[in-house]
């Protein structure tokens, strides 16, 4: 793509974005306005608890996006930590790289294909863009090139969030809850928070339920982490 072509889409999605009223959701609809996808979703590197879903533009979008949270891996979680998009060309052969998101998408009804592209400001890992194809197989360059582009303006637009479009852009309730919820169970436990996370995702994955699942209820105190 040239740098005509780079100015037209930056018009396209910040027209997208703001005809929607901006804000997260208006991102993620914005990306599958300009780009060749059906789905998108956001994704934020939260300290200790890792990658964790900010926004997804459907319901297939945010079972992945859980399954990849509650797992602590996924596409995102590699994109953001080589710093390079990585790509599943296929949902039912291509996840086996990553066990633990694959078990958490068992029994699932999603297909597909899907990318993710790191967002990434200079050394500071921010999180990634992760856009669904209906399609399987690798996406063309022309389209690879137009999505890095549009996780540069994602990146943009959350690095210089101010006022209004900052509450817009505000932490969700699930991702609060999962905070709240390690650290109720470090207190408890007297383990250290890392170990609390742990510990709430071996809990999630032994009950078949998503991180956000098991944090909402032990903020309700409706479960209880108990000690190895």
């Amino acid at each position: 793509m040239g740098s005509a072509q780079f100015d037209q889409l930056t018009g396209q999605f910040l027209r997208a974005v703001g005809d929607a009223g901006g804000g997260l959701t208006a991102v993620c609809g914005a990306c599958i306005r300009v780009l060749p996808v059906r789905r998108a979703a956001i994704v934020l590197e939260e300290r200790d608890a890792g990658m964790q879903p900010w926004c997804a533009s459907d319901e297939f979008a945010g079972t992945v996006e859980c399954a990849q949270a509650t797992a602590g891996e996924g596409p995102a979680t590699s994109a953001v930590t080589g710093g390079v998009p990585v790509l599943v060309s296929d949902f039912h052969s291509e996840c086996e790289q990553w066990p633990g998101f694959a078990e958490a998408l068992a029994g699932a009804a999603v297909s597909g294909s899907m990318f993710a592209v790191p967002m990434r400001l200079g050394p500071i890992r921010l999180g990634a863009v992760d856009l669904y194809r209906d399609a399987l197989g690798r996406p063309g360059p022309r389209l690879m090139s137009a999505a890095l582009h549009i996780a540069d303006l994602v990146t943009a637009s959350l690095v210089l969030a101010s006022g209004v479009q900052a509450q817009q852009w505000a932490q969700p309730l699930s991702s609060q809850w999962i905070h709240q919820a390690a650290g109720m169970t470090s207190a408890q436990l007297g383990i250290e928070i890392t170990d609390a996370y742990a510990r709430m995702r071996g809990y999630a994955f032994t009950h078949d339920l998503s991180l956000a699942e098991v944090a909402h209820r032990v903020v309700q105190c409706r479960l209880r982490i108990e000690s190895e």
